[in-house]
């Protein structure tokens, strides 16, 4: 009798704590970025700013979680609300009111009060892009090669990473025979003087080889030498880093140098 009582008191002991467990879970909302139920963990991989014409700036924010909440609510941490547009699970549309000072904020979003369900990422706004100046170089042992590459600064003179910069690089004979996109990086770049006046040294894209346009007349110094002639190139378009909504101020500047073979 008494074994029976014990086994009786166990079992109901184990109902109760796997009644308790189940009630806890169905608390929670499940886990993981994006699941549903009060719980659901907010997290934001990108935010793209985009410059409107009323002045405003459309915020793009991509991640996960964003309706597994009570509410949804998007904020810089000056107070500024943003009004939503569109919301997903993993993608929100957010306006930034034109009357935002420029500068440097975190963006939060918000579906509840614990918190892994908010999420914040900086964001920076205002700013303008200048192309320093786009260098030419030599390479080869008979400087048969021609090079360019852009420098990217801002309106106080520190250099922009991670802008992308397209331009066109064109021979006077030959025309455009390339056309180059390339993003901004923290490298110090090969500029030497015959494009560039005290680069910031940084803020400069890859650089590009005029891959053999032509030989010189006679062959010399052979097959693969770039064309003999006058080089320049063309800013299209300066696109913003990630994060920011800076704007490129359109000036593609004066540039180019000439191609010679060295005395043989």
């Amino acid at each position: 009798m008494t074994d029976s009582r014990s086994i009786l008191t166990l079992m109901i002991a184990m109902i109760t704590a796997l009644a308790v467990a189940q009630t806890a879970t169905a608390q929670r909302g499940g886990k993981g970025n994006g699941g549903k139920g009060g719980g659901a963990a907010v997290g934001i991989e990108a935010v793209h700013l985009i410059n409107q014409q009323s002045g405003d700036v459309l915020a793009e924010i991509s991640g996960g979680g964003f309706l597994g909440g009570n509410s949804l609510s998007v904020t810089l941490d000056d107070g500024t609300v943003l009004s939503v547009d569109e919301a997903t699970q993993t993608m929100i549309l957010a306006t930034i009111p034109k009357n935002t000072p420029d500068g440097d904020y975190d963006l939060t979003v918000s579906t509840g009060k614990p918190s892994k369900q908010n999420a914040s990422a900086p964001i920076s706004l205002g700013g303008t892009m200048t192309v320093a100046c786009i260098d030419w170089f030599r390479s080869g042992p008979a400087d048969e090669h021609v090079h360019t590459e852009v420098h990217i600064e801002d309106e106080n003179g520190n250099a922009v990473i991670g802008a992308v910069v397209t331009w066109t690089a064109e021979n006077d004979t030959f025309g455009v025979y390339q056309t180059n996109v390339s993003p901004t990086q923290d490298i110090d770049g090969h500029a030497n003087g015959a494009g560039c006046v005290n680069p910031t040294g940084s803020g400069v894209t890859d650089w590009y080889c005029c891959i053999g346009a032509g030989p010189w007349d006679g062959d010399v110094p052979g097959q693969r030498a770039c064309a003999k002639g006058y080089y320049s190139s063309v800013i299209l378009d300066v696109a913003a880093p990630p994060s920011t909504n800076m704007e490129w101020d359109g000036v593609s500047p004066q540039n180019g140098i000439f191609l010679d073979p060295k005395p043989q």
